[in-house]
């Protein structure tokens, strides 16, 4: 079984093999998410931005993950022939739309009950002068919100982590894509918390030295959190293959 530094290895990997790939996958998914806002916004319906957004999502990991799945077979993967993929076979694309919305639907009522659970601890907040007190913050803080909105938030992530893949190169239902994803998810916990603290180790000491450069210091940040979004996301398929596809050889 893999770690979550080969993981990452794997990553920069196909990030230097295929980086017109990542980086078009990313710039297409971000292009899409600012698309996917518009209704939302010009319509003033609220959560319309969060659904339409977590269509994408499902096609994007599977985009992503592509580019890595073309490198192993021998192939130089292209970002619209990676997101073409989930568009060639009607039911799979039907599967993947779905997928999306329930997710979506399941971010909103997270978020009802997060704001439920927290609401009466927020309520004893005071402000003085348009400002909230932060000792009246600290001793009420909503730790019933946080809590029980990072474990139901954490284990739809899980469940959703591999799903579009195993529903469009395994061809699983739904339901047991959802299923086997999160049991598998569970499995490797220990290699995905070692992968998330090397990225979030990456992310911030990245941002603190572009800070600190001066006038081009914003535009360093943004451009070191693309990298890292793209990195992140490029640790999909070396997680999938170490699992699913354990006899294929590793990308060098």
């Amino acid at each position: 079984m893999s770690t979550g530094m080969e993981w990452l290895r794997q990553s920069c990997r196909i990030m230097a093999k295929a980086p017109l790939a990542i980086f078009g996958v990313l710039g297409i998914y971000i292009l899409l998410l600012f698309i996917a806002n518009i209704p939302g916004e010009y319509l003033k319906i609220p959560y319309v931005g969060i659904l339409i957004s977590s269509i994408i999502t499902p096609f994007s990991a599977l985009a992503f993950a592509g580019c890595g799945r073309e490198l192993t077979q021998g192939r130089i993967p292209t970002a619209i022939g990676c997101y073409a993929e989930g568009f060639k076979n009607p039911a799979v694309r039907n599967k993947l739309i779905l997928l999306g919305l329930i997710y979506g639907l399941c971010v909103i009522v997270i978020n009802f009950i997060v704001q439920a659970l927290s609401a009466p601890a927020i309520e004893q907040w005071k402000a003085v002068n348009g400002v909230y007190d932060t000792a009246s913050i600290l001793s009420h803080l909503p730790w019933a919100g946080l809590i029980v909105g990072s474990v139901l938030y954490v284990t739809l992530l899980g469940v959703t982590c591999f799903s579009p893949m195993l529903i469009a190169w395994r061809g699983m239902p739904m339901a047991k894509a959802f299923f086997f994803s999160l049991i598998v998810c569970f499995r490797i916990l220990g290699p995905i918390v070692t992968l998330g603290l090397l990225l979030f180790i990456m992310a911030t000491g990245g941002a603190v030295v572009c800070s600190s450069l001066g006038g081009f210091g914003e535009m360093l940040v943004i451009i070191w959190a693309l990298f890292i979004t793209a990195l992140s996301y490029g640790s999909l398929y070396p997680m999938w293959r170490s699992v699913f596809e354990p006899d294929t050889r590793p990308i060098s």
